[in-house]
């Protein structure tokens, strides 16, 4: 278990998954906001699956439940995450009842000390739409630099955008207080 300054991250558990069905994919804007493939309907049946398949062997990711006041808010995770080189990249998902209350900022600045202090990440990485100045911002206060600009990168509502490589390296990480 991870501690935010008002956040708790921890293992995704079978019983969260009705929970986080209905925070995440039974609301459109937020299932276009956090993958860059189509929205398409998913049962609570298919996300059951799919997390019973992915957690049989699979170390590669670390999958983590947003917990606030002991109620599941949303997820976070680290992808594609390579001990080799010392890279992976971000992922966050909040309903969006919870959106601007600073939860997602504490959950990718504690994700990211975890990702430095116990994987010997020296870089971590993500991928937003470069107009969604909320999660810019977010990302920004978390202590993430922008590294670059895909042009018109991503389809969303009916429109290409641009999107914003951001990473914060090791070296410039600045860790949350330990109280």
């Amino acid at each position: 278990m991870l501690r935010g300054d008002a956040v708790v991250l921890r293992a995704v558990q079978r019983e969260d998954l009705p929970r986080l069905y209905e925070l995440l994919k039974t609301d459109l804007e937020v299932m276009t906001r956090v993958s860059d493939r189509p929205p398409r309907p998913v049962t609570l049946e298919e996300m059951i699956a799919s997390y019973e398949g992915s957690s049989e062997g699979d170390d590669a990711d670390a999958w983590f439940a947003i917990v606030v006041d002991d109620a599941v808010v949303g997820e976070c995770g680290l992808h594609e995450v390579d001990h080799y080189q010392g890279t992976c990249h971000v992922g966050i998902s909040l309903g969006r009842a919870y959106w601007s209350k600073g939860y997602g900022r504490d959950a990718v600045r504690t994700l990211v000390d975890y990702a430095f202090r116990h994987l010997r990440m020296r870089k971590v990485s993500l991928e937003v739409l470069a107009d969604d100045e909320r999660a810019v911002r977010a990302y920004t206060a978390a202590g993430f630099h922008e590294e670059g600009r895909l042009r018109d990168e991503a389809w969303f509502h009916g429109a290409e955008h641009d999107v914003l490589r951001m990473a914060v390296l090791r070296a410039e990480w600045v860790p949350p207080s330990t109280g």
